[in-house]
């Protein structure tokens, strides 16, 4: 006779997101991992003394969430740093950053986040100046929302002056520094003013919090070797609560190939994933490589991160050391530019296949999807961008032309040609439902998917870009017992995904939140 579970979920909608049998009523566990998933009737004859049964009441069940592109340690050390998200003007965000110096020792930094031009009244970048008038006794850095530039004030230049000669670093017609900092310069400026590697730690726990309060159970979260370490450490001593897939970043790849670590080493808790590339730079920079130009700077088309032959070079090596890669791509020469290169580099060294990432992926043509489909590549898309930036004269139209944003995030072509799709966010916000909610009710009809789809590559989309898809992703038996339950129904009401809320999240049969 069969041992019973521990847990019984009856009386939902439970979309288990597999192929076969999409949807159930109740599920069943048993020491963390699914033992039954079906009918009321057919799960409760699991149950015995002992038993605990819970009643979900109609409620919709998922997989819990797979954000599939996240920097989660990141955001673990900017704890305590000024947000300046959801400011409508320069101004706004400048008297954010004043009250920050006002609390700040003199000489230390004062770091602002997150801030986007494209909401903002003066809708450009903030520029030495501006950051003058906030502090001249501490260096002032505020970074924007996608990462890939800052800007600075003069006191923190004069602790800059060696990234003069680095690309990024602008400076005006007479070469006077502007205080805008783009890739490389504002790279290198940011591991002067980073948390150290103890903030990182401690914080680890509450970012993992906030993940449960969106329902997230897993990340695939870029990591430098500092933020690594410390997930390691929080795995020894048993703190870590939520799923980490390893994205660490190209400048670790020479060491752990010759350490003979490959994808998939670790367990389920903490795994080595894939390596992380760049490409190009993003479109609010002005750094993705575009084409045609930028359609508000029409001398201007991006940047390539690499020269062609090197990125080969880069791809080739950690391919053949048994590594997955994740190369960020975001636009069309880029796009182009990543998946020919890796179709080039496996059929040069074929063997198994690594399930390459391309991430963001934005701006792909018909002969580039049907390449990636052909390469076995895996699309992994951020749809809150939709959100964030596809209104009307927003930054995808205003840096792209209409014509361009409407080719923009095409989910639709992308299943159409049968590519594996994951969903993450990028920190761009973090929300699956957010995410899910624009992938359904994008501004254009490429970029609208089905509720059902869309929840996929939120959930098992992420779990096969992980290699994962036998553990995690879905709702059947034998896999880990990660779920969510929602208030609100994404599938019945698919214009009000954005107003369903998580209620429970699970992880490992055990419930890590509840509202």
């Amino acid at each position: 006779m069969h041992r019973g579970a521990d847990l019984v979920f009856v009386g939902g909608r439970v979309f288990t997101a597999a192929r076969v049998r999409p949807w159930a009523t109740a599920l069943a566990i048993r020491d963390g991992r699914i033992i039954a998933v079906g009918t009321d009737t057919q799960v409760e004859r699991w149950s015995e003394k002992g038993t605990r049964r819970i009643d979900l009441h109609g409620r919709v069940v998922v997989p819990g969430f797979i954000d599939a592109h996240t920097h989660l340690a990141d955001s673990a050390g900017e704890l305590g740093w000024t947000r300046l998200g959801g400011t409508r003007s320069l101004e706004a965000a400048l008297s954010r950053l004043r009250k920050a110096a006002a609390r700040t020792p003199p000489g230390d930094w004062v770091v602002g986040v997150d801030w986007d031009e494209a909401k903002w009244t003066e809708r450009r970048f903030p520029t030495r100046e501006d950051l003058d008038r906030v502090s001249r006794e501490h260096p002032v850095v505020a970074r924007r929302i996608d990462c890939h530039i800052g800007s600075v004030n003069s006191r923190a230049l004069e602790l800059a002056t060696d990234l003069v000669n680095l690309r990024g670093f602008e400076v005006d017609g007479s070469g006077r520094p502007t205080g805008v900092l783009k890739e490389d310069a504002f790279e290198e400026l940011y591991d002067r003013f980073e948390s150290p590697e103890g903030v990182l730690e401690r914080n680890l726990p509450r970012v993992a919090r906030i993940a449960h309060r969106l329902g997230i159970t897993s990340v695939h979260d870029v990591l430098n070797p500092m933020e690594w370490r410390a997930y390691q450490r929080a795995r020894r001593r048993d703190r870590l609560r939520l799923r980490v897939y390893a994205m660490l970043r190209d400048r670790a790849a020479p060491a752990l190939a010759g350490a003979g670590m490959s994808t998939g080493l670790g367990d389920e808790w903490l795994r080595l994933g894939a390596v992380k590339v760049f490409a190009d730079g993003s479109l609010g920079a002005y750094t993705a490589a575009l084409d045609a130009p930028y359609a508000d700077r029409m001398k201007e088309h991006g940047m390539f991160v690499h020269p062609p032959s090197e990125l080969k070079s880069i791809l080739e090596s950690v391919h053949r050391a048994g590594l997955q890669t994740a190369t960020h791509a975001i636009g069309d020469a880029a796009v182009r530019l990543v998946t020919r290169t890796l179709t080039e580099v496996q059929d040069e060294f074929p063997g198994q296949r690594m399930r390459h990432r391309i991430e963001h992926f934005e701006l792909p043509d018909e002969e580039v999807l049907r390449q990636a489909r052909s390469a076995g590549l895996v699309a992994s898309c951020q749809p809150n961008f939709i959100g964030q930036w596809s209104g009307a004269g927003d930054v995808y139209e205003s840096r792209l032309g209409n014509d361009r944003a409407r080719g923009n995030n095409p989910y639709r072509s992308i299943l159409r040609h049968r590519i594996p799709l994951c969903f993450g966010s990028d920190g761009m916000p973090y929300g699956p439902l957010f995410g899910i909610h624009w992938a359904v009710n994008g501004y254009y009809d490429d970029q609208r998917i089905s509720p059902e789809d869309a929840v996929r590559a939120y959930t098992s989309g992420g779990a096969y870009a992980a290699f994962e898809e036998t553990v995690k992703g879905t709702l059947e038996a034998g896999k880990v017992a990660d779920f969510v339950v929602l208030e609100g129904d994404p599938f019945r009401e698919p214009t009000a995904i954005d107003r369903c809320r998580v209620v429970e999240t699970w992880i490992g049969g055990s419930r890590v939140f509840s509202r």
